[in-house]
């Protein structure tokens, strides 16, 4: 069980390999793990452990009633550490973290950033905050607060 908490995609019965796991052998492991996939959001999960959304449907309980089919939010991964924060997915595109960047916000490099596809290009960030500063410009959405993410100062004060 992840650190980041058990309401991940690797427990979720919206995930393809959630889906099959009570009915193959343990031997098939190896290639459930390729099939982790949204079938709600019809995207590919590369780290389900560490992968949310607030459509989570619990797959320990199957008698319950999911929620409804219908999306609630944008899809998270853990970011850069600072304790066990979530960013979001810039729509079906999952950031890169711990990554050489250099900074659209700001143009500090760092060699432990965030990169993202957006459009045609992939744009870098040195924080977390920088990064949900710049994906707010792009989607709205009134729960996530950027005061909430370590600033630039405080990330690299040693410096």
């Amino acid at each position: 069980m992840p650190n980041g908490g058990s309401d991940c995609c690797g427990n979720c019965s919206y995930n393809r390999a959630v889906q099959e796991k009570d009915h193959q052998q343990t031997e098939l492991q190896k290639r459930l793990w390729k099939q982790n996939y949204c079938t709600l959001r019809d995207v590919r999960i590369r780290n389900p452990f560490w992968t949310y959304c607030r459509n989570f449907a619990d797959s320990y309980w199957p008698g319950l009633p999911r929620r409804d089919d219908q999306l609630i939010g944008p899809i998270f991964t853990s970011g850069l550490f600072e304790g066990y924060v979530r960013i979001p997915w810039n729509d079906k595109n999952e950031p890169l973290i711990s990554v050489p960047a250099k900074c659209w916000i700001c143009s500090r490099e760092t060699n432990d950033g965030i990169a993202v596809k957006h459009e045609d290009t992939t744009l870098g960030f040195c924080t977390n905050r920088h990064y949900v500063q710049w994906w707010k410009t792009v989607h709205d959405d009134k729960y996530l607060r950027v005061e909430n993410y370590q600033s630039p100062e405080e990330r690299f004060k040693e410096e």
